[in-house]
Parts: C-alpha cells; sequence; structure tokens
C-alpha cells in the first residue's frame, strides 16, 4: 500500500468500564468502530488493488469468517465526514460496532447521515 496514503492518529487510550476509552477530557472515540473502519479501508484497497480476488481470501488470510469480513467491509463505504466524527470521538454514544455489522448501511450519504440521527 502506498505510504503517502497512511494517517497516523495519535492517540493514548485507557480502560473505563470495560471499554477502552481515548484518553481526553472532551471526547471520548470508540476504539472498536474506529479499528473496523481501518480494517474495512485497508481490506477494501486490497479488493482494488487485486492483492485479492474476494471476501473468502481476505477471510482466510485474516483467519474470520467471510460472513464477518463482508459485513466489516460495509463500513468503507461510510461518507467521509461521518469518518471523521469517529476519529473525533463525536459518534453518537448509542451506536455501536456490533450494530453497524448487524445493520444495513445505505450506499447514499446524506441517507447514511439520517441513519446516525436516530442515536442522537
Amino acid at each position: 500500500m502506498d505510504s503517502s496514503l497512511e494517517t497516523f492518529v495519535p492517540l493514548q487510550f485507557k480502560r473505563k468500564k470495560g471499554q477502552w476509552l481515548a484518553d481526553s477530557e472532551t471526547s471520548a472515540h470508540d476504539v472498536h468502530i474506529i479499528e473496523a473502519v481501518a480494517r474495512a479501508q485497508y481490506w477494501h484497497s486490497l479488493l482494488d488493488s487485486g492483492a485479492f480476488n474476494g471476501v473468502v481470501e481476505i477471510a482466510r488470510a485474516e483467519g474470520l469468517m467471510p460472513t464477518t469480513v463482508g459485513r466489516l467491509l460495509r463500513l468503507a463505504r461510510l461518507a467521509p465526514d461521518i469518518v471523521e466524527q469517529f476519529m473525533m470521538g463525536c459518534q453518537p454514544r448509542k451506536l455501536t460496532l456490533l450494530w453497524l455489522m448487524r445493520n444495513d448501511i445505505p450506499a447514499l450519504w446524506p441517507e447514511q447521515r439520517q441513519m446516525l440521527e436516530q442515536f442522537k
């Protein structure tokens, strides 16, 4: 992968009530969502580059079920401003990675924004 596409976000994490949160007074990052979005975007780039031919190959390489990889790959379609919200720790508190994996994510970005409004 081209190193010019990489982004480094300096975050320090601490455990609070069983969850890993960014050590910040102003926001609480959901590490699980951020990690899943990063994985999805990486896998999507692998598919685009032809390094892998499909979800099944990625699943084998990662030691995961193809359904899990497929559900996580949907996160690669999230609108850039939504991903930015996650990175800033401004995601709705009731939104979880489990919910994102179990529910359909609309393809259109305006519909994704509407979807997130239900959590506020």
